[in-house]
């Protein structure tokens, strides 16, 4: 790894999974290939988002797709679209959406850091329900004369909460308005590409440096045809509220390789050899005092299977905070994460025999808590 150690950079085992925070994925030896061979030539940009886009669309089966810098991008620009439409001047504006319907409904059990995004191009969003729930009438009775869409998120490693999406969908069609599903981290499996859609919802937005091991920065909203060309008009290479969130044509072309490739593979094997790992962590700590571990093998929440380990200050010397940190600055560095007071080690990113020393560490780090 001299490219790192020339930035007195230590690489890490990733055992927090795929996110942004440990660099996303690994890309596969063709998307790089691929991209290796986009740099080369100039193309105009228009036309190679176009051109991706509709390979996109044709792919998972959907009217249309465009490529997006990450998911959080793709928020802003599903935002820009609801609010502006491809409308030049309203365009030019964003995100000053004085005299536009600029209102987005979201329940509060959704909300979550990167939401930010919605607001960046100029959305208000307007909170229903709480923390734990909503009801449809709090959601029709937010809706007024300003709504411009409702959304939906899947939390990550939350999963779906408050009234669900096809429910959100039937209220926002009933009223003419698009609802915009933020999917970002919910793939594998394949089938959430088109879950969404056949839902109802209009606008999906997903991360393409995760799951599909695509190009960090990049991801895609698709749906609804006009609402994806009204998008695009918002994003790069236009000057629009998207134009800092430009992809390169490396990545837009690597993001499709990445995509063919995902659409191939066999995601149950992958889920089995990674339920093998999860079982070998989890079976390092199995009946240590005052640790109780156990692995979430839910598909419809988890991308893989992960262990969570839950310790007992008193008996163990460790908080779940103290620990993962410990990972981290040991030797090999080892990236965990904290999920609701518990320690998480997701194995979805590790290769080769990592597992057994991400097991090992593990061990010997609860072993000088309690000496």
């Amino acid at each position: 790894m001299e490219a790192y150690a020339r930035l007195g950079v230590r690489p890490v085992i990733n055992a927090c999974g795929m996110n942004t925070l440990a660099g996303g994925s690994i890309m596969p030896k063709p998307v790089l290939e691929a991209m290796t061979e986009a740099a080369t030539a100039f193309v105009d940009m228009l036309e190679l988002h176009a051109r991706a886009g509709e390979r996109i669309a044709r792919l998972i089966g959907v009217e249309a797709a465009h490529v997006t810098s990450g998911s959080a991008g793709g928020l802003l620009l599903a935002a820009a679209a609801c609010i502006a439409g491809d409308d030049p001047e309203r365009i030019r504006r964003l995100p000053d959406t004085t005299g536009m319907r600029n209102e987005i409904v979201i329940q509060r059990c959704n909300r979550i850091h990167y939401d930010q995004a919605l607001r960046t191009a100029g959305a208000r969003l307007v909170e229903v329900g709480d923390a734990e729930r909503c009801a449809p009438a709090e959601i029709e009775a937010a809706i007024g004369d300003r709504t411009a869409a409702l959304v939906f998120i899947v939390s990550p490693r939350l999963g779906e909460q408050g009234a669900p999406a096809e429910q959100m969908a039937a209220i926002a069609h009933a009223h003419g308005l698009p609802l915009i599903v933020d999917a970002a981290s919910t793939l594998p499996p394949v089938r959430h590409l088109t879950r969404w859609i056949d839902l109802g919802a209009d606008l999906v937005v997903v991360s393409g440096g995760k799951g599909i091991r695509g190009p960090q920065n990049t991801g895609f909203v698709f749906g609804r045809a006009d609402l994806v060309r009204a998008a695009a008009a918002n994003g790069a290479p236009n000057s629009a509220i998207g134009r800092p969130c430009k992809v390169g044509k490396e990545e837009i072309v690597g993001l499709v390789r990445a995509l063919e490739l995902f659409l191939d593979e066999d995601h149950d094997a992958e889920w089995e050899r990674h339920l093998g790992e999860a079982r070998q962590i989890a079976e390092a700590v199995t009946g240590l005092p005052g640790i109780r571990v156990w692995i979430e093998e839910d598909r419809a929440v988890w991308t893989a299977p992960t262990v969570l380990v839950s310790l007992e200050e008193r008996m163990t010397g460790w908080t779940a905070t103290a620990l993962r940190d410990a990972l981290r600055a040991g030797e090999p560095p080892v990236m965990a994460r904290v999920f609701r007071g518990d320690l998480l080690l997701d194995p979805h990113c590790l290769r080769g025999d990592e597992a057994t020393i991400v097991a090992r560490r593990l061990r010997e780090e609860l072993a000088r808590g309690r000496s």
